[in-house]
């Protein structure tokens, strides 16, 4: 007997609670289960598009740099 079979059985000696509880759940897993993968070559082509080019900034260079973005977007 297979899982779906036990599994049918089970839910139908359940009273009807139980059985949308574990509805619940199996449609909590349906993401994980039918989220399309992408195609290897898809991420391939952007690796290096955002590199920069010379040294990496230091966290003080960056944390200026971003002040600025956020002072030229919102003021």
């Amino acid at each position: 007997m297979t899982a779906q079979e036990k599994l049918y059985q089970l839910i139908q000696t359940l009273p009807e609670k139980e059985v949308s509880e574990i509805l619940n759940f199996a449609e909590s897993l349906w993401p994980k289960v039918s989220s399309p993968k992408i195609p290897a070559g898809t991420l391939t082509g952007l690796r290096g598009i955002a590199k920069q080019t010379g040294p990496v900034p230091s966290d003080a260079e960056l944390q200026r740099q971003y002040s600025d973005y956020l002072n030229e977007k919102y003021l």
